[in-house]
């Protein structure tokens, strides 16, 4: 084991007990964008659903957009993330921010690109639902992520601020982060959950999360033994509903990466099957479509957070 790992179990170790945000389970019309607004707009009551809007100040107009940050001594120095905002988004409603990491392009120009498609694939479904997707371009010089093995600034600095701008510039419901990598940024986002680096991607402030293509020893479990990654989940105050979507045909799936056998691992330490838990296997390949962000939004919208 790794000393980041190390000292990152034995934090999560420490702080199990700690008060931990729960998992609040939705009304199914929480997942359509336009009932939304109107059992929040207080024509209908009788049930819970959180809400902490963030209170931007209203950001672009609806569509397709790009903003950049500037992050010195990361990459190019200019950030980039791909955004796409629904049409019935009002800056007086807060609505759900779905975070979507793009796996390894091969160089930062394809990066690019791969953002691009994982928002625009993305972008189908949040248009009718009413969400937010953010895709954000990894900074790598490989074109994947500079993940937390690597000095800061890496893109863990730059995933934190670029929540930060979001928040600021939309009116986002931070009940209702979600969090979905594919490949190697489903590596990210699993460490972002298991291990807690990202304070606003962390099991504390992410709804529920989902992977495409990636596994528990790819990262977060990194250099642990079975026993050791497996107390990570144990341990951990709350826990994320999540999602793996994993094609029989992909590498990931069978020997020697194993991906298979990640969600009795989730299983052992207290996830749900068909409830907190949802395990989607495909008869394809390392890849993502249109038709799995479906799924995966509707499993995404059963749930919020509440402090």
């Amino acid at each position: 084991m790794t000393l980041r790992a190390t000292l990152l179990l034995a934090t999560l170790t420490a702080t199990a007990t700690a008060g931990a945000a729960t998992t609040v389970r939705l009304p199914s019309w929480a997942c359509n964008a336009n009932n939304d607004r109107i059992f929040r707009s207080g024509l209908q009551s009788g049930e819970f659903v959180p809400s902490t809007p963030s209170h931007g100040s209203g950001g672009a107009a609806p569509g397709a957009q790009l903003r950049t940050l500037n992050i010195a001594g990361l990459g190019s120095g200019t950030q980039k993330i791909h955004l796409y905002v629904p049409p019935s988004y009002e800056p007086a409603h807060a609505v759900p921010l779905v975070v979507a990491l793009h796996g390894t392009a091969g160089s930062p120009a394809n990066a690019d690109v791969y953002a691009q498609d994982v928002r625009n694939t993305w972008q189908t479904v949040a248009a009718t639902r009413g969400f937010i997707v953010a895709a954000p371009v990894a900074n790598g010089a490989g074109g994947s992520w500079k993940d937390g093995f690597s000095a800061p600034p890496n893109d863990y600095t730059f995933l934190a601020a670029a929540l930060a701008d979001l928040r600021a510039a939309y009116n986002i419901d931070d009940s209702r982060i979600q969090l979905w990598g594919f490949s190697a940024g489903g590596h990210v986002a699993h460490d972002l959950i298991v291990n807690g680096p990202v304070t606003a991607l962390d099991p504390q402030h992410v709804a529920a999360y989902s992977v495409s293509a990636g596994r528990l020893f790819s990262l977060a479990c990194l250099g642990d033994t079975e026993e050791q990654c497996q107390a990570r989940l144990d341990t951990l105050a709350r826990k994320p509903p999540f999602d793996l979507h994993l094609g029989t045909a992909d590498p990931m799936y069978g020997p020697p990466y194993n991906a298979v056998q990640d969600p009795p691992r989730f299983e052992a330490a207290g996830w749900v099957m068909d409830d907190t838990l949802n395990f989607y296997v495909f008869g394809g390949g390392h890849t993502y479509e249109a038709g799995h962000f479906v799924d995966i939004w509707n499993f995404f919208c059963r749930f919020g957070l509440a402090p």
